[in-house]
């Protein structure tokens, strides 16, 4: 977890490590936004911008990253991991709860064929955690929805 002392010199994150856990992120971001002219529209950045944060070139500004968040809320994860952290939205998007189920079970699925051989390597962790980020903004809309009627907070 980050702590006030934290800096380069003892630990802490540099910038070419913060560009290179970047690019998963974009490269998710620019698939779920259907492409790198469409997510270019959606994040009022240009395609050199994005091109230049893949290669490493340049850093995208911080607006640019949140903007990449709200295409897709697992944009800047790689990132935050560096210093321990993840990015979870405050509200999901409801689920479609059949489309939820039917896409837990080929999840379940999948990890059953992983665990054939007893064990998962690091390349099946890679799959499966690509297959399980996708879902967890659904089953997080389910615990949202939960929340607020415990609560008593309209939807």
């Amino acid at each position: 977890m980050p702590h006030s002392n934290m800096s380069v010199r003892n630990g802490g994150v540099r910038k070419s490590d913060v560009s290179d856990a970047l690019v998963p992120g974009i490269t998710r971001t620019i698939r779920t936004a259907g492409g790198k002219g469409s997510l270019s529209d959606a994040i009022d950045a240009s395609t050199k911008t994005i091109d230049r944060a893949l290669t490493g070139e340049t850093m995208p500004e911080f607006h640019t990253l949140l903007n990449m968040a709200a295409v897709d809320p697992t944009a800047l994860n790689e990132a935050l991991a560096l210093v321990g952290l993840t990015a979870t939205p405050l509200r999901a998007q409801p689920a479609n709860d059949m489309s939820l189920l039917s896409a837990l079970t080929g999840a379940g699925a999948e990890l059953a064929k992983r665990l054939l051989d007893g064990f998962l390597c690091h390349r099946d962790k890679g799959e499966l955690a690509e297959i399980f980020r996708a879902l967890i903004p659904g089953m997080q809309s389910i615990v949202d929805e939960n929340d607020r009627l415990k609560s008593g907070r309209a939807a």
